[in-house]
């Protein structure tokens, strides 16, 4: 390898490592690193030199081709998508691009990650708590400590993060820290102190925002972890993770009163609700509202999508007129935001939208689900599940990928952990071969 494609590479792993530390500190960080780390592992590919490819797996024609692909399609059909709809429809909106073609620059990234066998999920697993750490203690001198919005200033965030966003994805590396512990190895009582401490703040984040969005992953993840770190008897391990994680919840609902206060207002919300009557203003009412308004315009115009105002024209149709007050009807006309990731993309871009939505969330899952069966990085493939739930679950609430930097770090994110599943994919292909 010549000197300025070592450089280069050292600079591409440094760059990718601390990633995550910037998130909610520095406007702009993840979207400049995805750019900088793009433009790096482009100029590793084209040089042609890719450390001793010998010793690199290499992508045969087994299973493991067939993944290769798959995830390749998922980075560049973001793009694609909205490229068909902008040709049928006509119209070329450039902002619409901005989210879908940060996957695109992800695609030279997973390449590299994936040639040169990269772990870095062994590395964020530490610099996810100090990620947290660093924000706890840089907030207080942080402009907008406190979201602008909230009148009160009771809800959390920072001066670019709005409380929503800042919530789950505190949530996701609070729930990722904590199932990271002994990841790799057996580690030391400091450590697992340092990701419990770092897990703590991350629930004590996702709790100021007063951000209801991805709790509902909390359940499931903590069966998962009981689960995988129970008995070995199938059965009573399944039953274990059902009793303790009903206990854990239980008492978190019991010992927080937001969390009590919130879960409270989000039952009233859905239990009044009114499916054929018109609904006043509830935060989970209008998400409802937003969910069937949202279908609505997509059954109007299934495979050319909408862009994201052009739904504008039947926001006063009968059809939604009847449940949907004048206030909800006219929130998702500014930026064509349904607080919802799916139904987002398919008012959007109509079908297209819906694959490349599933593609993303799905495809990895798949990939993780398949290599944690045949015991293939199985703790790593664990990880990226409870990752997958975490956003999943989070993009029923809201748009997970509708902002440049989340997007910009969930492309990084997402690449980076298929790329270091699929390496051990084929290394276990080839041994097997």
């Amino acid at each position: 390898m010549s000197f300025m494609n070592q450089r280069a590479h050292n600079i591409l792993h440094l760059l990718l490592t601390i990633m995550p530390i910037g998130i909610f500190l520095i406007k702009g960080w993840i979207s400049s690193v995805v750019f900088v780390c793009s433009a790096l592992s482009l100029f590793i590919i084209i040089s042609g030199k890719l450390s001793s490819l010998k010793n690199q797996p290499a992508v045969e024609k087994t299973n493991s081709l067939r993944w290769f692909y798959l995830i390749l399609i998922m980075l560049i059909f973001p793009v694609t998508a909205v490229i068909i709809s902008s040709v049928l429809r006509n119209e070329w909106i450039w902002p619409d691009f901005d989210s879908p073609f940060r996957f695109l620059l992800a695609t030279p990234i997973f390449y590299v990650v994936f040639k040169n066998k990269l772990n870095l999920i062994n590395r964020w697993q530490y610099i996810l708590p100090l990620t947290l750490v660093i924000t706890l203690l840089a907030l207080p001198f942080i402009h907008s400590y406190y979201h602008g919005q909230d009148p009160f200033k009771t809800r959390m965030g920072t001066y670019f993060v709005d409380p929503l966003t800042f919530g789950w994805i505190s949530l996701t590396f609070s729930l990722l820290t904590l199932f990271s512990i002994n990841l790799d190895r057996k580690e030391h009582w400091s450590l697992i102190l340092f990701k419990i401490i770092g897990a703590g703040i991350g629930f004590y984040f996702s709790m100021k925002s007063q951000s209801r969005t991805g709790w509902l992953a909390v359940p499931f993840i903590f069966f998962l972890f009981v689960f995988t770190h129970g008995p070995k008897n199938k059965v009573v391990s399944m039953l274990t993770a059902f009793i303790v994680s009903l206990v854990l919840i239980a008492a978190i609902y019991q010992s927080f009163p937001v969390v009590k206060q919130r879960v409270s207002e989000g039952y009233d919300d859905i239990v009044s609700y009114k499916m054929n009557d018109v609904n006043e203003l509830s935060s989970l009412g209008e998400r409802i509202s937003f969910a069937r308004m949202g279908f609505y315009y997509f059954s109007l115009n299934p495979v050319l999508g909408w862009g994201h105002n052009g739904f504008n024209d039947h926001v006063n149709d009968a059809e939604i007129s009847a449940y949907a007050n004048e206030h909800t009807r006219h929130t998702p006309g500014g930026g064509g935001l349904f607080h919802n990731e799916l139904v987002t993309n398919a008012v959007a871009f109509g079908v297209w939208g819906i694959i490349y939505t599933v593609l993303l969330f799905f495809a990895p899952l798949a990939l993780f689900i398949t290599s944690w069966r045949k015991k293939i990085n199985p703790k790593i493939c664990a990880l990226g599940v409870v990752y997958i739930i975490c956003e999943v679950i989070s993009s029923f609430s809201t748009e997970v990928f509708a902002l440049k930097f989340t997007a910009s770090f969930h492309a990084v994110f997402l690449s980076c952990f298929c790329a270091t599943i699929l390496a051990g994919l084929s290394n276990a292909s080839r041994s097997n071969s």
